[in-house]
């Protein structure tokens, strides 16, 4: 009874163990991440049933600006006004640039081996069309590009970036940067996350084989 148990009921464990050990995405904070938070003063200008917009210097709160039209936009989908687009994915505020850009640096650091993960829905105007700009993670000067697929006119599309800690990049700051050449870019949800933390299934999982461990520790001694 003993070597059944040996057999069948430690390889059960370490696969259980091993299933515990995985990792899932942790979000890391990101400051005014699907800009909400307006500028002091609020849009300025209007733009049509329920839209406005601000530019320039009164900046993105949370947020690191470059260019003279880069701002937040209200294009009034939430009151029925679809001329710019058909909805907006978070909220009812979006970031844009039109050939500046737009960066935030986040608390943590690199850390060997962590995969960090950006995600940003990112949106095509009806009125303009064209290129959606980039979306990308910034890593000791090395620029690692979002893909997605472009969404059509008026719509929204989840772009995604991944980069896994180097050595060489060990405590190195992550900067998200979103960023236009020529043709407007908008943005909203921009998250990031990392692979640190434990699932929670995880970790009940653990306990479950320490449990099965125990048990088959009882049984042996019997």
């Amino acid at each position: 009874m003993k070597t059944l148990i040996l057999r069948v009921g430690l390889p059960v464990v370490a696969w259980t163990l091993i299933l515990a050990s995985t990792s899932y995405a942790s979000p890391i904070f990101v400051t005014n991440y699907s800009f909400e938070t307006l500028p002091v003063g609020g849009l300025p200008f209007g733009c049509g049933l329920g839209c406005s917009y601000s530019e320039g210097s009164s900046g993105i709160p949370g947020w690191t600006t470059t260019g003279s039209y880069v701002g937040q936009f209200q294009p009034g989908s939430a009151a029925g006004n679809t001329a710019y687009f058909d909805s907006v994915p978070d909220g009812i505020t979006v970031g844009f640039t039109d050939g500046g850009s737009i960066s935030q640096t986040v608390a943590p650091v690199v850390q060997l081996g962590i995969t960090y993960t950006l995600q940003v829905d990112v949106g095509v105007r009806k009125d303009l069309g064209g290129d959606p700009g980039t979306e990308a993670l910034v890593i000791n000067g090395n620029t690692y590009l979002a893909t997605g697929v472009l969404p059509a006119p008026g719509g929204w599309s989840t772009f995604t970036a991944t980069y896994t800690g180097l050595s060489a990049d060990v405590g190195q700051p992550i900067t998200i940067q979103l960023a236009s050449d020529s043709s407007q870019g908008d943005w909203d949800n921009v998250q990031l996350n990392d692979s640190t933390a434990p699932e929670p299934a995880s970790t009940a999982l653990m306990g479950l084989a320490a449990l099965a461990l125990a048990g088959i520790s009882r049984r042996m001694r019997a």
